[in-house]
């Protein structure tokens, strides 16, 4: 055997390994994979699964619903738009999408306290970062799946009064498919930036459930505050992009909605800005199992 060949031998039989951002990415995608299955199969699963179908129930019960004569709730598909829009706005965006992510997110890193198994993560090879990205991305995941899923099908159920054929007609040429898309939208930007939100109280606070409640408060109260602090909301990004907006009453401080792009653009930086400062965080953070 030549020196060239011995030389060569070594080099061949050494695995390559992973590194820098393909690293990442394998990390990224095996931290997300755990952390969805033990979302989907885990104690608080059940309780996801019943908010997400909550706006289906509330849907079926308005089809099943006949008038004193016999006839649907709904004469129209103008007026099935219009309840499908105020349920949309009060029921889900500030209700069960609210306090779906509440749930989902702020138990990413706080579940793992209360569970004793943050340090079998803190532990492993992990960049903080990563670890960030990872829960969050899983988190989004799953609040997207859930959430878009039920948006759609309690969209779909303004429809078995009129046919099949005006459904089909009013989803591809009419104003139905716009509508859903714009929902679905408003919905994955729901997710993302209160996801972000809640996500970094799950850091900061033991009990992250009176902070939620202040942030609700604060969303709730959205329509009352100047225009500058408006933009410190995520409901401010969200309400422009609804397809049919609902009145918010006579006392409220009217302010011009941001436009799409800009709405879009302001929850992503929002995001990246809250997944910066929870990777310092984590970088930081000390378990005290017997606190919590």
């Amino acid at each position: 055997m030549s020196v060239a060949e011995t030389e060569q031998t070594p080099s061949k039989a050494m695995p390559q390994l992973p590194s820098g951002v393909q690293l990442w990415r394998r990390q990224t995608q095996a931290l997300v994979m755990i952390s969805l299955r033990k979302a989907l199969t885990g104690r608080r699963s059940l309780a996801y699964y019943a908010v997400a179908a909550a706006p289906v129930l509330i849907m079926l019960v308005l089809v099943v619903i006949k008038r004193p004569g016999g006839e649907p709730l709904f004469s129209t598909l103008g007026d099935a738009r219009r309840a499908y829009a105020m349920i949309f706005q009060t029921v889900m965006l500030r209700g069960l999408i609210f306090f779906g992510c509440v749930g989902i997110f702020t138990t990413l890193f706080r579940g793992e306290v209360l569970e004793r198994s943050l340090h079998y993560l803190l532990l492993s090879p992990l960049r903080r970062d990563v670890m960030v990205v990872g829960k969050y991305l899983a988190g989004l995941s799953l609040a997207i799946f859930l959430f878009c899923s039920s948006v759609m099908l309690s969209y779909l159920l303004i429809y078995p009064s009129f046919g099949i054929s005006r459904a089909l007609e009013d989803l591809t040429s009419g104003p139905g498919g716009g509508q859903l898309f714009a929902y679905l939208s408003v919905t994955v930007l729901a997710c993302l930036g209160y996801g972000a939100v809640f996500l970094i109280l799950g850091l900061l606070f033991k009990n992250p459930i009176v902070p939620a409640g202040a942030v609700l408060g604060w969303e709730s109260l959205n329509f009352l505050l100047p225009p500058a602090l408006k933009k410190i909301s995520v409901i401010h990004y969200l309400k422009g992009m609804v397809p049919l907006p609902m009145s918010e009453g006579p006392f409220a401080v009217v302010a011009e909605p941001p436009s799409v792009w800009l709405s879009v653009a302001g929850l992503l930086v929002l995001t990246v800005a809250v997944l910066a400062l929870a990777s310092f965080m984590l970088r930081r953070f000390e378990i005290r199992y017997g606190d919590d």
